[in-house]
């Protein structure tokens, strides 16, 4: 099994995709540059007000990115039961 993006590499695509820096997307976006910033590197989930912001500016559903963050913990969380 192939084990899910973190959401924060599917919002960093959709970032250069569309060509915008991490402080003009955070503003888009409505959040701090660091908020955005730790989410982008993977050092923080998606949050239901993320999935929001990040559905208020087109880039899917908020369901769908909290579904995400979802399958993502769930993996890690397998992982670090089959490890233990």
């Amino acid at each position: 099994m192939i084990d899910p993006a973190h959401p924060g590499e599917i919002a960093r695509d959709n970032m250069e995709a569309e060509g915008w820096t991490v402080t003009e997307c955070a503003s888009k976006l409505g959040v701090s540059r660091i908020t955005l910033s730790r989410l982008l590197n993977c050092r923080a989930g998606v949050s239901a007000s993320m999935a929001l912001a990040l559905e208020g500016i087109g880039w899917g559903t908020a369901e769908h990115w909290v579904r995400m963050q979802g399958s993502y913990d769930l993996a890690r969380e397998r992982q670090r039961q089959a490890a233990a």
